[in-house]
């Protein structure tokens, strides 16, 4: 009965704020810093209801190393699909996802109108125009939500970041923002070998019956660490930013 509620409460939510997303996309007396923004902010919205519905409680540290900054370049490791909303619980974001993801059925259309920027590393020309997309989004205040491994992976230690990206923060002379997620415990039980697939999605993992099962869990315990932001001076390269933000991460985790 609770799954049931839960999975109908997110479908009905999700075409709510579709449909949000739309007229925001539509006004045309809107500057497109402007969209960005009531964009970020209704992504937050939604959320904020999503982590209430799902029964995720997040404990926050670190909040004050970013508070009063805007046009930040957040980045983490990546463990499953529950990190974007996680983080997007915290403040307003956009979102940088791999190019398939518009694809998907439904939640394409819900990514494609709520601005999120799609990577194609696969040629110079898409990588540099998606790079000069997120360095405006920084330069317009925007918050900016990057995962720098491409991919989720089974292990939090399992950190490798790819530094190509991180060119825009660099352009744009942003702050980065490195922070960690920990998942601590579900249905009161500590995180182990035994259940973390219950919420970690990766590999060759379905989505849906993931998903679906995912939403039958009653509580999921998190604690989110925001770590010491990294100032993108014009005297680092993206490599050496990437590095940092990777060791910072990793270093937490130890």
């Amino acid at each position: 009965m609770i799954k049931t509620f839960k999975i109908l409460f997110l479908f009905l939510q999700v075409i709510f704020f579709i449909s949000v997303f739309a007229i925001l996309n539509c006004l045309f007396f809107f500057s497109p810093k402007n969209k960005s923004r009531y964009i970020s902010r209704a992504i937050h919205i939604f959320s904020v209801i999503s982590v209430f519905i799902m029964g995720v409680k997040i404990k926050v540290s670190g909040f004050e190393k970013i508070r009063d900054k805007k046009g930040l370049f957040l980045v983490t490791g990546h463990l499953t699909y529950l990190d974007g909303i996680i983080a997007s619980r915290i403040l307003p974001l956009i979102f940088v996802a791999r190019g398939d993801l518009k694809s998907w059925p439904f939640f394409g259309v819900f990514s494609l109108l709520s601005q999120t920027i799609f990577v194609n590393r696969n040629t110079a020309v898409s990588l540099q125009k998606e790079i000069e997309r997120i360095s405006f989004m920084l330069k317009c205040g925007v918050n900016v939500m990057f995962f720098p491994q491409g991919t989720t992976t089974n292990s939090p230690h399992d950190i490798l970041f790819k530094s190509s990206f991180f060119e825009a923060p660099l352009v744009s002379s942003s702050t980065i923002a490195p922070f960690v997620i920990k998942y601590k415990k579900i249905n009161g039980r500590a995180l182990d070998e035994t259940n973390k697939d219950f919420v970690f999605w990766y590999g060759d993992m379905d989505f849906i019956p993931h998903l679906v099962y995912f939403l039958g869990l009653k509580s999921i315990e998190v604690e989110l660490d925001i770590l010491k932001p990294i100032e993108a001076s014009s005297g680092s390269g993206r490599k050496s930013l990437s590095m940092l933000s990777q060791e910072a991460i990793k270093s937490r985790l130890m």
